[in-house]
């Protein structure tokens, strides 16, 4: 079926002339998947979810991303082999001067050694 040209809107996301019905029927359909991608993103929270539950799921995320961090000695020296957990870059590492203080690569901070003599 085709329309009359009297019929047809500007669409002003399209740039293009379009039909009334079909100027209707595109916003809606763009309006649902902005509204699935809304339910998609909101995360579904116990009741009694306040802010100190999610300040500590915050650092709880944050000490995991540091006990990733991954340090293995050397033989015959005093320095660490280390692995950075953001880009998975092996550099070596030394904990007495405490240098490099990022990863060379990403500029990650690296994490200190609790015991390096236990390594």
């Amino acid at each position: 079926m085709l329309a009359p040209a009297d019929e047809f809107k500007l669409h002003y996301k399209y740039k293009q002339a379009v039909c009334a019905k079909c100027y209707s029927g595109r916003t809606e359909q763009e309006k649902q998947k902005e509204e699935l991608k809304k339910k998609k993103e909101e995360v579904i929270r116990p009741p009694g979810w306040d802010d100190v539950d999610e300040y500590l799921t915050r650092a709880s995320k944050q000490r995991q991303e540091e006990q990733q961090v991954q340090f293995s000695r050397v033989p015959g020296t005093d320095q660490f082999k280390c692995l950075c957990f953001q880009c998975k870059y092996s550099f070596k590492y030394d904990p007495v001067r405490k240098i490099p203080f990022n990863c060379p690569y990403c500029n990650a901070e690296v994490p200190r050694l609790r015991n390096p003599g236990f390594f």
